[in-house]
């Protein structure tokens, strides 16, 4: 379990979902021609699990100083396990990730594909040692790499498999998984800035900048409620107006997606203890899995 808890298993396993979802729910509801074996699936789904599970690990070993002020009950490095076997396990993890993806990459003789892994690797890492401490950057490149799940696995099953006949399927394809890789990208920003307001005080002591640091609780908490608010009235005009035809997509936009985040826009305003914001973290969790479920449910033209 320690080490379960180590590479944070919740959020690996989403991204497992994320992508067993597209390959195995999303593309066979539509004409697109999947490039990939089974066994090149699989190796997809390993590489990139893996890569999750090494960034959730070298997070932790770089915020040992916060999380012993913002959670002490949970820090793992430095006590369940050394940071020395901590870095050991990320270098395992991180190492096998790329081998599995170079792997892949030459299997559909695309080897230049192998650099996107080496490319999450490094920003990874960046995030953990650098970019995590400076304001809106690192709350930006973490969820860009959220979204980033949802692309790679379409580009590693579309690209390979495009013909001049199929052109048009597959960038249909792309381009609906490109506008869910958006909405993962939007909705986890937010849980970011939330999970800031959570840890003000070690991030504060570590000499971290984030919004409630710079611009007062009161004042982040009120923008990121007009930030989720805003993503509530787009979403909702856009299920109104453009899934008005699928009655499913739109109760399932409605009720799952814009109801809970419209629950959390009007939370936003009120909140300031931590117990509320764990509650709206926990909550824009649940969208981004609805988000993930959705890309096998919700139709739509783009």
């Amino acid at each position: 379990m320690i080490y379960l808890r180590l590479i944070r298993w919740p959020n690996v396993l989403l991204t497992i979902i994320t992508q067993v979802v597209i390959v195995y729910w999303y593309f066979p509801s539509t004409a697109a021609v999947k490039g990939l074996e089974t066994w090149q699936e699989i190796l997809l789904i390993l590489a990139t699990a893996l890569l999750t599970a090494s960034g959730n690990v070298i997070n932790d070993i770089y915020d040992v100083a916060t999380d012993v002020i913002n959670k002490p009950d949970q820090v793992i490095v430095g006590k369940s396990i050394t940071e020395k076997r901590a870095f050991t396990i990320y270098i395992f993890l991180t190492s096998t990730a790329i081998a599995c993806g170079f792997i892949l990459a030459n299997s559909i003789q695309k080897p230049s594909l192998a650099g996107l892994f080496i490319g999450v690797a490094f920003l990874l890492y960046t995030y953990a040692t650098t970019l995590k401490s400076i304001l809106i950057v690192g709350n930006i490149v973490i969820s860009f790499l959220v979204g980033s799940v949802v692309l790679i696995t379409a580009l590693f099953e579309l690209f390979p498999a495009v013909t001049a006949l199929n052109r048009a399927t597959q960038l249909s394809a792309l381009q609906h998984l490109a506008v869910f890789a958006l909405f993962a990208f939007l909705v986890n920003l937010l849980r970011e800035w939330i999970k800031d307001c959570q840890d003000v005080k070690g991030d504060h002591a570590s000499g971290r900048s984030s919004l409630p640091i710079v611009l007062g609780n009161k004042r982040a908490v009120q923008f990121m409620a007009i930030y989720t608010l805003v993503c509530v009235v787009i979403l909702g005009y856009l299920a109104t107006f453009e899934l008005y035809k699928d009655q499913r997509s739109l109760y399932y936009i409605l009720f799952l997606i814009v109801a809970p985040l419209l629950f959390v826009g009007l939370r936003l305003f009120t909140a300031s203890t931590l117990k509320e914001f764990k509650v709206l973290s926990l909550v824009c969790k649940l969208v981004l899995l609805f988000g993930v479920l959705g890309m096998g449910i919700i139709k739509f033209e783009v």
